[in-house]
């Protein structure tokens, strides 16, 4: 007899993963939420994804007893936006323990286990913070608005890539897209 390694994606492995995961589950229900605790228990959050070629971080799993909607994911971008998506429609590493339970999830369903990691070339790296060095604090900093809340104001440099968050306590009047001029008297 074959020996199929747990960690394994070729369709042996997937057909294994996938009885394990339904082992004492009988009806689509009990399945669903046998397939949403699977991944709760190996797939730790939050985790880096891509859904429909955007990077996002994965942070919760869940089904609300709805069958046609089956699993969802809560995603968080890099705007710092949820959204709550079909668990199918995100993409993982196809070799870390996320992409593994969820081919197995997408096998059960009839869909291809391993969707093309679409976007993961050209993703981008997560921005650090901006340091001191970024940007010169004796003069006036020219900043472009990208979202604004009640006191916080996500900004990006004029003329890099780097995101900031400028706290100020007039920032209510700033609006997304609009030029800022800063003249900081702390960093």
């Amino acid at each position: 007899m074959k020996r199929v390694r747990h960690g394994s994606n070729d369709s042996a492995g997937l057909a294994s993963r996938v009885d394990e995961i339904l082992v004492d589950a009988h009806g689509d229900d009990e399945q669903l939420w046998a397939f949403r605790q699977a991944l709760e228990d190996n797939v730790p959050v939050p985790s880096d994804a891509i859904v429909i070629g955007e990077p996002v971080s994965v942070t919760a799993f869940d089904y609300d007893g709805n069958a046609r909607r089956g699993l969802t994911a809560r995603c968080r971008r890099a705007d710092g936006s949820e959204h709550v998506v079909a668990a199918a429609d995100v993409v993982f590493p196809r070799h870390s323990a996320g992409g593994r339970y969820l081919a197995a999830y997408r096998s059960w369903l009839g869909l291809e286990p391993f969707p093309p990691e679409v976007g993961t070339t050209a993703r981008r790296k997560r921005q650090h913070k901006a340091a001191a060095s970024d940007f010169d604090l004796a003069g006036p900093i020219e900043l472009v608005a990208l979202s604004v809340k009640d006191r916080a104001a996500r900004c990006r440099l004029l003329g890099s890539e780097r995101i900031v968050t400028l706290r100020a306590t007039r920032v209510w009047g700033v609006i997304p897209a609009e030029i800022v001029v800063v003249h900081p008297r702390k960093q």
